[in-house]
């Protein structure tokens, strides 16, 4: 249970952020589906890394991801008109860019650990 605690809590915090963007900040956004299919998405890597192979890494970044790709998008959101918006690209990247650190800082732990182990 100790060694999947990083997954729960990662889990917990990530569906936390999306009831939050969600419902409450939906005024700076206005998706109703795109926040769903992040956290979806979110909710899987979390579950298979953290839950099932009890990965510490990335958890934490997949949620970084998901909340900071928000936050970005609603910072840097640019306006087209009509109501498009590029908010979804920046928050869709920032995230896919977390879940690729999180893949590679724990490459790098396993290759130190195996290291040690020899």
């Amino acid at each position: 249970m100790r060694k999947r605690l990083v997954g729960i809590s990662s889990l917990i915090v990530i569906l936390g952020a999306y009831f939050v963007f969600r419902y409450p900040l939906f005024g700076l956004h206005g998706m109703k589906e795109f926040p769903l299919v992040l956290c979806v998405v979110g909710i899987f890597f979390i579950v298979v890394t953290g839950l099932i192979r009890k990965n510490k890494i990335m958890p934490i970044t997949t949620v970084i991801g998901y909340i900071v790709g928000f936050f970005a998008g609603v910072l840097f959101e640019y306006d087209y008109g009509e109501g498009l918006n590029n908010m979804w690209i920046i928050w869709l990247w920032c995230f896919v860019a977390a879940i690729t650190i999180g893949v590679i800082l724990n490459l790098i732990l396993m290759k130190k650990i195996q290291k040690r182990s020899v």
